[in-house]
């Protein structure tokens, strides 16, 4: 157990990741050690925002981006070009199969500060598992994709995840219209900015989306 007084919890700094621009207006200014959530149905943009979330955050760090869904398929290809993400080659890491244990012992060697799992769902990752991830790793941030349903997410054990979640963002027709952070922000946040049109046009994103 640890106490703090008043006056040394308002004198206390946090490390935070300097977002700016439309990051910076939907999600914040958040802590480096984060937790989010992001959920939505197939095909309505999950994959498209992460990618670009990853490119934008190995600005500040290495990335680990998890990914037992998809794997190293043509679609997740198509979203890293689509995204310039060679302009941040070096940065990010793409993985794919393997156990949880060897998960967390990839993580334990890595110096990646951000880690992103796709899917919380296919991976079967459970509140359990994703406890032992923020304990043995109280530095590093977590990214969890998730499956949904009727707007909520899919798994009992990803509504769970969601409350222990700082950031949490329901993706739908390409937009996070209402994303909620307890580090501000809070502005609808566009992924791609013909959604609208998202199911009638083909100069769109793939929608072999997770």
């Amino acid at each position: 157990m640890r106490a703090i007084g008043v006056k040394a919890f308002i004198d206390k700094t946090f490390d935070t990741f300097p977002f700016e621009g439309e990051w910076l207006e939907s999600f914040g200014e958040p802590e480096k050690n984060f937790k989010m959530i992001l959920y939505g149905g197939s095909g309505e943009g999950k994959t498209e925002f992460t990618v670009r979330f990853a490119k934008y955050l190995a600005s500040f760090g290495k990335i680990s981006y998890v990914s037992p869904e998809q794997g190293i398929s043509k679609s997740l290809q198509d979203a890293i070009i689509r995204n310039n993400m060679d302009e941040v080659a070096g940065k990010v890491m793409f993985l794919t199969g393997g156990t949880f244990d060897e998960l967390v012992t990839y993580i334990r060697k890595s110096r990646s500060k951000v880690i992103i799992i796709d899917s919380l769902d296919y991976m079967k990752l459970t509140v359990d598992q994703f406890k032992i991830l923020i304990a043995k790793f109280p530095k590093k941030a977590f990214i969890i994709i998730a499956w949904a349903k009727n707007g909520s997410p899919k798994s009992q054990h990803a509504k769970d995840i969601e409350f222990m979640c700082d950031i949490k963002s329901f993706v739908e027709s390409f937009k996070i219209t209402l994303p909620t952070s307890r580090f501000g922000g809070n502005k609808e946040f566009v992924i791609w900015k013909g959604a609208s049109k998202k199911k009638a046009t083909t100069a769109q994103p793939s929608l072999f989306d997770n």
